[in-house]
C-alpha cells in the first residue's frame, strides 16, 4: 500500500518513530509530481486552500454535507 501524507514539521520525529515501529518505508518527495504541473493555476489554488482548512480542522462529516445538500436541493 502507498500513502501520501502532508505533516507539519513538528510530527516529523513522532511520524518516524511509528513507520519505523511499524517496519514501514518512507520516501520523502520534494518535487511537484508530474500530473500537479498539467492543472491550472486555479485548480492548484482550490486544492491548497483545501489541504489548509483540512489542516485547521475546518472539515465536515458525510452526514453533514449530505444534510447541507439535501436542505439546498430536496427531493421531489
Amino acid at each position: 500500500m502507498r500513502l501520501v501524507i502532508d505533516l507539519d514539521e513538528q510530527y516529523k520525529d513522532l511520524f518516524y518513530t511509528l513507520v519505523k515501529t511499524a517496519k514501514a518505508t518512507i520516501v520523502e518527495v520534494e518535487e511537484e509530481p508530474e500530473f500537479w504541473m498539467e492543472y491550472p493555476e486555479h485548480v492548484k489554488a482550490g486544492v491548497e486552500k483545501s489541504l489548509e482548512q483540512v489542516r485547521n480542522g475546518q472539515t465536515k462529516s458525510f452526514e453533514e454535507v449530505k444534510k447541507i445538500l439535501s436542505e439546498r436541493w430536496p427531493s421531489k
